[in-house]
């Protein structure tokens, strides 16, 4: 369930609603290298920042195969959730300004129940195709990028 639509300002949008949850898909290039070594990553005596850690042992890629296995079995429990709105299906809306390369602009949203989602999906569409920043939509929850570079910062007075 992936349709594409083009924006006012020519930006290419890819939405679709995911079956398998954000915490279960596969990082794109830019996260995985994100994840295997951080930007600020830096060691205290070396003059430069930590190598990339994404072929190694320790890495992304080989750690990988052993967990998805193990994941596999979870999606018809996690549909299970969804079709009883237990779980919400999530909505996304993405786009490369820059090229496949770069990071993306991705605009997620959390809805429960199928039928709902459905009508937020043609609603993320329309809103999109108008050329609106990012879209409020009904019945649905903004969650944010799903994953983000960093975490958010806390201010100091919420410490």
């Amino acid at each position: 369930m992936k349709r594409t639509v083009v924006s006012p300002n020519g930006l290419h949008w890819t939405v679709k609603r995911l079956v398998v949850p954000t915490g279960m898909r596969p990082l794109t290039r830019t996260e995985l290298l994100q994840a295997a070594t951080p930007g600020r990553t830096v060691v205290e005596g070396m003059d430069q920042r930590l190598p990339d850690a994404v072929g190694i042992a320790t890495g992304p890629y080989p750690l990988a195969f052993p967990f998805v296995p193990l994941m596999l079995p979870l999606v018809p429990f996690v549909l299970l959730l969804r079709a009883r709105r237990l779980l919400p299906w999530t909505l996304e809306a993405r786009a490369y300004p820059w090229g496949r390369r770069f990071p993306a602009i991705v605009f997620s949203y959390a809805v429960r129940g199928r039928a709902e989602s459905l009508l937020a999906l043609d609603e993320l569409i329309a809103a999109l195709a108008r050329g609106d920043g990012r879209p409020e939509l009904s019945g649905a929850h903004d969650v944010g990028e799903a994953r983000s570079e960093f975490p958010p910062m806390k201010r100091f007075r919420d410490l």
